[in-house]
């Protein structure tokens, strides 16, 4: 049984390591693929809710912590910890799922605008579940940390983005990016993302405080980027709302700092 836990465990940790780095290469890869990068697709079919360009650059610390963490569950004292098996296999999904939609998105973002959005809907879910697990597992010090950054910073940048994305995807199909119809998808759609922030702080033990971070990161960047009054209220409502539920979700909580940390 040792054994087999071991070879288990090998396999996990490879699929991760793997997975951590195709997601650095995959927006490269896509862009050389299809002759045009991911940002100038985004750029073609913007919606209301696209954030500011300077939003995206979350991803670079997303993938520098996604590969420490990769790197760190690969040491030997640490391939067998409880932590790495019940978020390893659902974070490698999640890497693995971003390295796809790197290469789906620039090749047929325009053309086949819905599959980028299911690509992206999955990474939603397979982090969700990695959260999920990270909830209930016991405290462990420092060592928990960094998956649980990695776990909450991903789940609350591509909470934002699926609701982006689909805006994109409105647009690619023939919604109209502008205009009374546009602005009430718009703030619809971060009141959804309000709704769910909101409701996964919350109800969190651990790691909220990244979550949180990449939601206000995101939505704050879709009032800087200057669209309609009410597109740019809804975005700040929708960040006032997310620090409301976290300061309220710290001051009941008997261990705020693995609520805010991990």
């Amino acid at each position: 049984m040792a054994a087999s836990g071991a070879g288990q465990d090998g396999i996990r940790v490879a699929a991760v390591l793997a997975a951590a780095v195709a997601q650095v290469a995959g927006s490269p890869l896509g862009s050389a693929l299809a002759g045009r990068s991911v940002g100038a697709v985004s750029d073609e079919t913007g919606s209301l809710i696209t954030p500011a360009g300077y939003a995206f650059t979350i991803w670079g610390v997303i993938f520098g912590g996604a590969l420490a963490w990769a790197v760190y569950q690969a040491l030997p004292a640490q391939r067998d910890r409880e932590l790495h098996r019940r978020t390893g296999w659902p974070l490698a999904a999640a890497f693995a799922g971003n390295a796809a939609w790197e290469i789906a998105f620039p090749l047929i973002g325009v053309s086949v605008p819905l599959v980028p959005l299911v690509l992206l809907f999955c990474i939603v879910a397979a982090t969700a579940v990695a959260w999920a697990r990270l909830q209930d597992l016991p405290v462990e010090g420092l060592g928990r940390v960094l998956p649980a950054a990695v776990t909450g910073l991903l789940l609350g940048w591509v909470t934002v983005a699926a609701v982006v994305n689909a805006g994109q995807a409105g647009v690619a199909l023939g919604a109209p990016a502008s205009g009374t119809a546009a602005q009430l998808w718009a703030v619809v759609a971060l009141i959804a993302v309000a709704l769910v922030a909101c409701a996964l702080v919350l109800a969190a033990r651990a790691a909220a405080g990244p979550f949180a971070l990449a939601v206000v990161w995101g939505v704050l960047a879709v009032a800087v980027d200057g669209g309609p009054a009410p597109v740019v209220v809804a975005a700040v409502a929708t960040a006032s709302a997310v620090v409301v539920a976290l300061v309220v979700r710290t001051a009941v909580r008997r261990d705020p700092v693995t609520l805010l940390v991990g």
